[in-house]
């Protein structure tokens, strides 16, 4: 059986080689799409595997329901949540990491890495792997240091580092520390990052200012663990009780604190998907991965049932020699197996050679290491396997259905039958509703990220530079003025300012209560703005445009913000956006003016209006913003000020080049950091212009896909109908008029699919562009492009062969068999 298998699988292919190859192409085409999309589907899904206790562990998520803040889940919480649980429930078990921006000195060179202070058992609850060193005593002592194999090589040149010390300046200070384990590199698709751990300490808390069980701040991140996915749920259902408890009164008299603040636990293995949107993503190229299987599986029915007719001779000569059907059907599912797995092979080489190309278009770095991920690829081949041999089922079982006496009777060969011509018909409908659902859908993704990144932000992008090394641990004041002073003396610099936010920084992520006083307003629906502090000339460096009033400065008294021991009756002038007019519910710019609000517990004049600044995601609303005046930002807290730098004239290289030079002039011992307004907002818009080019990749393979059916149908077609073509000739009918008969049958099922598929492209492109702040208009203009693609991709697969078909001399197509 096997054999007649092979010889029949190896007959097809080589008596009929533009069949088979286009058979392969089409179903290596999608198997290769379906196996990119899949390794990223599951690089996304996979985080965290590296631990054993990954199902186990569950970090805090909080999410606030307040006028002003968009709602959903967040992963962080306070501090001090853990010891607030393990008071109301004894038996939970937590750690927390707490990262933090730290300096480490070997010798005159400083570098800046990421600290992460946690608790004593935290490489045990997550059984962290370790090159060297032991988990439960690793940092026992205040003084102790874990780093990662790559710190360590990075640092000493070597692995075996422990009893090694380094000094490091963070939060508490300059100290030395002593090297006692070493964590294995974690993958990169991990939530943790693992390169230089130390103890969680008293002292480190004290840093808080009171701060550290704060409730609505989140600080750091919490992980419990729980032995029982029951306990989880029984314990989260009864979080609302315990916010309110513990709150108490912190929110107000006419507040409950759970319908304001809710608390729940976040699986770790989804703690970089808890935004929705994210995982929409994710789940969406994923679905493109088994539409493009299923558009090559169409492909393979079509061509198989399309050839059905050219094995009716053989199937009828086996069956009077005694074949069964049983046996026939057999043959046909072991042809289709062998083709899939053909297939699958070429598919997989496809992966391999264009994976470079691919990570390129979409910021990935996906592989294959046949070594570790050979059970996966068993389990794709084994389901690409079972659905294609569920698609083989109806040419099996239609090829096996002859009847011999017929088809060695008839002159013709069957060819399915109208049902067989209609399935195909309709096949290929799908297939290019498909193909145009997926180019309209492509044109929609990209005029979106068009207008994202053309629409006004509010400020100047271009030529404006971020310092954010005057955030730095252990920056003195006296060196932040000195490096400010000696900015404004480079050339090319026009404008030098400080601020606790710019473009796409959240360090300082601030939000408070703002209760207008000119009328009355329920405590509980005041809006929540975002707060910003900012120093002199900060819009003018921006190039923020003022709306209506003035812009703060020291020649106003009541615009400095920072007043020691102010009265009660102290009033702070403020800035506030254009958005915080409509939060705040004054009728126009011009109305907010001189009104009076209570704002972080001060008297709040509003003295000015700005425009709205997009700093972040385009699928964020851009927050109402309250600005107050600090006339001396040099004396800020560590962490608070960031240098915005406006310089015309220079290049990027030369204005880092010199700020840098600056900057060691000013502070040799804290390492320059900086880059572009541009660079930096890039993280918010990266990752989707990344996911366009994968989805543009599959629309560009379902095309291609589709293609190729096309074609082979058409040159199926065109061989069947050579002699009608002939007698057409004969009896007067042109070329022109040939080819255009053939063309307008073979595109009739693609003009169909653009009908079928504008519904469903609009209804997909309208709840993709709902997650923005700002979408972009969806005209009529994308649908008849995403057909008018369609319809060339046909005419491009027909054209050529119907004109060809057409051009044939009528004496030979007569004499044609």
């Amino acid at each position: 059986m096997l054999q007649s298998i092979l010889t029949a699988f190896w007959r097809s292919f080589t008596r009929r080689p533009l069949y088979a190859a286009l058979n392969l192409l089409g179903l290596s085409l999608g198997v290769a799409t379906f196996v990119t999309l899949s390794l990223l589907h599951r690089f996304e899904t996979g985080y965290d595997r590296w631990t054993p206790e990954r199902d186990k562990i569950y970090a805090a998520g909080i999410a606030f329901n307040v006028p002003g803040i968009a709602p959903g889940a967040r992963v962080g919480s306070m501090g001090g949540l853990l010891e607030e649980m393990k008071l109301d429930y004894p038996q939970v078990r937590g750690v927390r990491d707490w990262n933090q921006a730290a300096v480490v000195h070997r010798g005159a060179t400083v570098s800046s890495e990421q600290i992460e202070l946690v608790d004593a058992d935290f490489l045990a609850f997550f059984q962290v792997p370790l090159v060297a060193g032991d988990r439960a005593s690793a940092l026992r002592d205040p003084a102790s240091l874990v780093l990662s194999e790559t710190m360590a090589r990075k640092y000493f040149g070597a692995v075996d580092v422990v009893g090694r010390r380094l000094e490091i300046s963070d939060l508490t200070g300059r100290n030395a520390y002593t090297v006692t384990a070493v964590i294995k590199d974690l993958p990169k698709n991990s939530n943790l990052r693992l390169d230089f751990v130390r103890l969680l300490t008293p002292r480190d808390v004290a840093t808080t200012m009171g701060g550290w069980s704060a409730w609505g701040i989140v600080t750091l991140q919490t992980y419990f663990k729980f032995d029982d996915p029951a306990a989880v749920s029984a314990l989260e259902a009864q979080l609302p009780a315990f916010v309110d408890r513990r709150v108490g009164k912190a929110f107000g008299d006419a507040v409950t604190p759970h319908e304001m603040l809710r608390l729940s636990f976040v699986p770790l293995g989804d703690v970089h998907l808890v935004d929705p949107k994210q995982r929409a993503a994710i789940e969406t190229l994923r679905l493109v991965g088994w539409v493009a299987l299923g558009l090559a599986l169409i492909n393979y029915v079509n061509l198989a049932t399309a050839r059905a007719g050219l094995r009716a001779r053989e199937v009828a000569v086996r069956k009077a020699l005694g074949a069964g059907v049983g046996v026939l059907r057999a043959q046909f599912l072991g042809e289709a197996a062998l083709t899939l797995g053909l297939a699958f092979l070429i598919g997989l080489a496809m992966v391999e050679l264009l994976l470079p190309l691919i990570n390129a278009a979409g910021g990935l770095s996906l592989g294959l290491d046949y070594r570790t991920d050979g059970a996966w690829v068993a389990v794709v081949f084994a389901l690409v396997l079972a659905v294609g041999l569920v698609a083989a089922l109806y040419p099996a079982f239609m090829l096996s259905a002859y009847q011999p006496a017929q088809v060695l009777a008839s002159s013709r060969t069957p060819s399915g039958g109208r049902f067989g011509a209609r399935l195909r018909e309709g096949l290929i409908m799908v297939q290019f509703a498909a193909v145009v659902v997926a180019f309209v859908l492509m044109l929609g993704f990209l005029g979106q990220i068009r207008h994202m990144q053309n629409v006004d932000f509010g400020f100047r992008r271009d030529g404006l530079y971020l310092v954010t090394a005057t955030r730095g641990v252990g920056v003195t004041p006296q060196q932040r003025q000195a490096f400010w002073d000696a900015v404004q003396r480079i050339p090319g610099v026009t404008d030098v300012a400080a601020s606790t936010a710019a473009p796409a920084d959240q360090t300082i992520d601030s939000n408070s209560t703002a209760t207008r006083l000119d009328r009355p307003m329920r405590p509980e629906l005041s809006p929540t703005l975002s707060w910003s502090g900012i120093g002199p000339g900060y819009f003018q460096t921006l190039g923020t445009r003022l709306v209506v009033g003035r812009l703060p400065d020291l020649a106003h008294g009541g615009d400095e913000t920072y007043v020691p021991k102010p009265a009660p009756e102290t009033v702070t002038n403020a800035v506030i956006s254009r958005a915080a007019v409509r939060q705040m519910g004054y009728a126009s710019p011009e109305d907010a003016l001189d009104k009076l609000v209570d704002f972080q517990n001060r008297k709040t004049r509003i003295v000015g209006v700005v425009e709205d600044t997009r700093f972040y995601s385009p699928t964020e609303k851009t927050p109402a913003k309250l600005y107050t005046f600090f006339g001396h930002p040099a004396w800020w807290p560590a962490g608070w000020p960031i240098t915005l730098v406006r310089y015309s004239g220079l290049s990027e290289a030369e204005v880092r080049a010199r700020l840098e030079a600056a900057w060691r002039q000013a502070a040799p011992d804290v390492p320059f950091e900086g880059k572009t307004a541009l660079v930096n907002l890039d993280r918010y818009y990266k990752p989707q212009r990344d996911r366009t080019n994968l989805f543009s990749l599959g629309a560009m393979v379902g095309a291609g896909i589709g293609c190729i059916g096309l074609y082979g149908l058409a040159a199926f077609n065109a061989s069947r109908r050579t002699r009608e073509i002939g007698v057409r000739k004969v009896l007067g009918a042109t070329r022109a008029q040939v080819a255009r008969l053939l063309v307008g049958q073979f595109l009739r099922p693609v003009a169909v699919a653009c009908l079928i598929a504008w519904p469903l492209a609009y209804w997909m492109l309208r709840r993709w562009l709902s997650q923005f702040d700002d979408p972009v208009a969806v005209g009529p203009s994308i649908f008849l492009a995403g057909a008018a693609a369609a319809i060339v991709i046909g005419l491009a697969a027909v054209g050529g062969l119907a004109w060809s078909a057409a051009s044939a001399e009528p004496g030979k197509a007569l004499r044609h068999d």
